[in-house]
């Protein structure tokens, strides 16, 4: 282990086992955490040489903590590095109209593969450094996350640095190097000081540098030259604090030197000698080799066309010393080297925002600070695009067209804080100044969000309504009614959405224009019950499709096969759900969207709990939650906890709710649908003071629901649970607003409930109509065994018997036979269970004994010899049984009792 290392041989034992794993085809990542100046750079140095040596071949990249770093940094110079298959062109995302999240996510799948591929080529095992996560782009810490849950069967080591990392790395090894303790510094002031110093040097020096070892080292540094390690501790001398005791270390070097490093300092963390060279008055080389032999510069050994300082903390010392005009002149001068050379926008207009003194240089910082935003939207990286309008609006804060681009750019990094402040300053001057483009501009810049946003954006837009109406700007007025609409339904309005959402229509459709048309028939959509409306959705979604195939954006389609899915479920249309959701697996193939998987995985957890694969459905939904944990903006865990509830009333497993239903109902009592799916897992899980406080709410609540895809479920819950909790005039409303929907399926990719007709049905039974009961009922089991939805039959079969279980016990029994023996064959127990209570009979042990052997097959003569009676009273018995089951002959009997046998006790 090299002499320069102090205190760290466990971290670089660990590294070495790492090391030899993943050469072994076991690969890791292993992440160094600590202070500025903790010794993370020299473990990982040690490690290196000592991989190197082994045969391993070693890539490094390093963040930068300048604001004009591009997205993915530190991977953009890992992968500069010439071996097969690698390049930094694997994370330069095309434009090509996919979503931003989506291009990124293709990127780092690739590179993902790239360096898989690359660790299989070379021999000794690849080393991958990345240092100073600390400062990279949340890009780079995605793409180190997506490595580290593919890196354990690859003979790939990453080895990461940072101060902190709040990233999750799934499956990383931490190790966090601790400050040198006073044993610690007293050894290494010995060894600097080539003797035994006083003893009351090390506990003092420990003191003042905190363990730190670049501060110790320093403090070595300055004590050795005195001469003071040899004397009793005494003050030390540290007037300007930290960097000017970093700052002496040039101190000694000659003026052309320090003159050069200034200019260094300048250009950042790394430094590029190739452009430094080009940019110095004098021959670089010689004041380079001194920097390093004072150990100010250090060599980076994997890339000898760049040269670091020996600390972050060095550099900022000496940029801390350069006057005003030298640095500017300093920026000034590397600024326009790098304008002429194919430098990234990025990295002129970093340096050109420095140089900033008149209105000369101010033109000169907004064009490069523009020129790196539109370079950031070609890359897709939204965030580096808003933070470089936001330097070219800082220099011109007047100009309300950059404002709206660093809105725009905002809203797609998720940033809607700060996309909406600006659009609201921009529509407060177009109102002021009579601009309606304006207005328009800014109030369109934030769509598709809900929450608390989405009632300061609703204002935005009937602020740029009211300043358009009489402008004849159709094309506008139709995006602005449409978005209005949208507005509206997000936070609660639906009644007064539903109107507007047709003008929008109306107005977009006069204009012709695709844009203005999907707006609209995105706006309608969002007013229409799903249940009393799924043809006009279904028209609503072949129109949507049609519009993206004109030129409309990819959304249109996606929305469109989603409603379209969410339809045929409602009308039963199962052969039409199967081939939209082939149509949605191509369309997801297509574009790459994760979202469009998660909606695919939905689509098809639906599909297989209606086929009666109740934990393959499950499966697939906890598929698609994983899939949307990291969604922003997306109701995926309150789908999540839907689907799971559906789930339930065949499984017999009830969800928790987190916190507790008590503690939901508190937060979301004013949500309908909200309340609705608390009162159903109350109902599920027998919680019946839940259960009432929910009741009380939805009295109030069926009276003003709104027109929505929730409604019918709110409703038909609502008198679900009335029913369970004899509250027969809640029931009879709901019941009353439910029946013209006796005809459609309560089943969407959200949840499945089977057909409107069973709760309707059960509320009937308990409202005294036995004959809307029987209608009800026997429709239900029609309608679910003509789609084929087995699970839901049962279910059927199961509540029809439920409600004849005191009127007919004959019918009761049959139906819940026919019950049993669907959940049996399916598994689902919840079901079993209950029709197997109801098929409980009324036979007499010696009856029972009888039925039990006939239904083994046993002959008459067999039974009689066996119970010692009579082979009359063995024909007797099972005649008898046969006429209480309502049965016709042994066979069917067999079957009855092989059905019950399970779940009877």
């Amino acid at each position: 282990m090299g002499t320069h290392l102090v205190a760290r041989v466990a971290e670089v034992v660990a590294l070495d086992r790492l090391r030899a794993d993943a050469c072994a085809g076991r690969g890791a990542v292993v992440l160094l955490t600590g202070e500025a100046g903790i010794g993370k750079t020299a473990v990982v140095e040690e490690a290196v040489a000592r991989a190197s040596a082994a045969g391993a071949t070693v890539l490094t990249g390093r963040a930068d903590p300048d604001e004009g770093a591009p997205a993915f940094w530190p991977w953009l110079r890992l992968l500069d590095c010439g071996l097969p298959g690698l390049t930094p062109d694997l994370l330069t995302a095309a434009d090509t109209g996919e979503s931003p999240a989506t291009a990124r996510f293709r990127a780092m799948q690739a590179t993902v593969r790239a360096l898989r591929a690359a660790a299989s080529e070379v021999d000794g095992g690849l080393v991958l450094v990345l240092e100073d996560l600390h400062w990279a782009d949340p890009g780079s810490l995605t793409l180190l996350a997506t490595l580290s849950r593919d890196v354990s069967d690859a003979p790939l080591l990453v080895v990461a640095t940072a101060r902190t990392l709040d990233t999750d790395l799934p499956g990383a090894e931490l190790l966090a190097l601790p400050p040198w303790d006073a044993a610690t510094v007293a050894t290494f002031l010995a060894q600097q000081a080539g003797g035994p110093v006083y003893a009351s040097w090390p506990p003092v020096v420990h003191r003042l540098g905190g363990g730190n070892p670049l501060h110790t080292r320093e403090l070595a540094r300055l004590l050795t030259g005195s001469g003071a390690l040899h004397r009793p501790a005494a003050a030390v001398d540290l007037p300007d604090g930290l960097l000017r005791l970093v700052g002496r270390r040039t101190a000694a070097l000659g003026p052309a030197c320090r003159e050069l490093l200034g200019l260094a300092a300048a250009m950042g963390t790394d430094i590029d000698v190739l452009l430094l060279t080009r940019i110095a008055d004098t021959a670089v080389e010689p004041l380079l080799a001194e920097a390093i032999e004072a150990g100010v510069l250090v060599e980076d050994p994997w890339a000898p066309a760049r040269l670091r300082f020996a600390h972050e903390l060095v550099r900022d010392a000496r940029y801390a010393e350069l006057s005003r005009a030298e640095r500017v002149g300093a920026h000034r001068r590397i600024a326009e080297a790098l304008a002429g050379s194919g430098a990234s926008a990025g990295d002129t207009a970093r340096h050109r925002v420095r140089t900033v003194v008149d209105d000369e240089s101010r033109a000169l910082a907004r064009t490069a600070c523009s020129a790196a935003a539109q370079d950031a939207l070609r890359r897709l990286d939204h965030r580096a695009a808003a933070n470089w309008f936001g330097q070219a609006l800082d220099l011109y804060p007047g100009d309300h067209w950059l404002r709206l681009a660093r809105a725009e750019a905002a809203c797609r990094d998720g940033r809607l804080t700060v996309a909406v402040a600006d659009c609201t300053t921009v529509l407060d001057h177009a109102e002021a100044t009579g601009r309606p483009d304006l207005a328009a501009a800014a109030a369109l810049v934030v769509r598709g969000f809900g929450g608390q946003v989405a009632a300061v954006v609703l204002r935005l837009c009937e602020r740029a309504l009211a300043l358009s109406e009489h402008t004849g700007a159709d094309v506008a007025r139709a995006e602005l009614l449409a978005h209005q609409a949208f507005l509206l339904v997000e936070t609660g309005q639906q009644r007064r959405a539903e109107p507007i959402s047709r003008q929008a229509m109306a107005l977009a459709e006069a204009t012709g224009d695709p844009q203005a048309m999907a707006a609209a028939v995105h706006a309608r959509h969002e007013v229409l019950d799903l249940a009393a409306d799924a043809d006009e959705i279904l028209d609503l979604a072949r129109r949507s499709c049609d519009l993206a195939a004109e030129g409309s954006r990819v959304e249109a389609e996606l929305w469109g096969r989603l409603w379209r899915l969410d339809a045929s479920l409602t009308i039963g249309d199962l052969p039409g759900y199967d081939a939209e959701t082939t149509a949605l697996a191509d369309l997801a193939e297509r574009i790459g969207w994760p979202v469009a998987r998660w909606h695919l995985l939905r689509a098809r957890a639906a599909r297989l709990l209606l086929s009666g694969r109740t934990e393959a459905a499950s499966e697939t939904a906890a598929e698609a939650f994983a899939l949307a944990g990291t969604f922003e903006d997306q109701p995926v865990g309150e789908l999540y906890a839907a689907f799971r509830a559906c789930l339930a009333v065949f499984t017999g497993y009830v969800p928790d709710w987190p916190g507790g239903l008590g503690a939901a109902l508190a937060r979301f009592g004013s949500e309908p649908i909200a309340v609705a799916q608390i009162g159903r897992l109350a109902m599920l899980g027998g919680d019946r003071v839940i259960g009432a406080d929910c009741v009380y709410r939805l009295r109030g609540m069926l009276p003003d629901l709104p027109p929505d895809s929730r409604r019918g479920f709110v409703v038909i819950t609502a008198g679900e649970i009335g029913v369970w909790l004899d509250d027969l005039d809640l029931a009879a409303d709901a019941y009353a607003r439910t029946l013209p929907f006796a005809h459609r399926y309560l089943n969407t990719m959200t949840a499945c409930h089977g057909a409107f007709a069973r709760p309707l049905g059960s509320i009937a039974a308990a409202l005294g109509d036995r004959a809307a009961a029987e209608r009800h009922h026997t429709s239900a089991i029609e309608m679910e065994d003509r789609i084929g939805a087995a699970p839901f039959a049962a279910q059927a079969r199961l509540a029809y018997a439920q409600t004849l279980r005191d009127l007919d016990p004959r019918r009761t029994r049959t139906l819940a036979a026919e019950a049993l023996t669907i959940a049996r064959r399916l598994g689902l127990r919840a079901v079993a269970e209950a029709a197997a209570e109801l098929t409980r009979d009324d036979l007499t042990a010696r009856e029972r004994e009888i039925v039990t052997l006939a239904a083994d097959g046993l002959p008459n003569r067999e039974i009689a010899g066996r119970l010692h009676i009579s082979e009359r009273t063995v024909e007797t018995h099972v005649r008898n049984a046969l006429a209480k089951f309502g049965l016709a002959n042994r066979t069917q009997l067999a079957a009855r009792m092989r059905a019950g046998s399970q779940y009877q006790h």
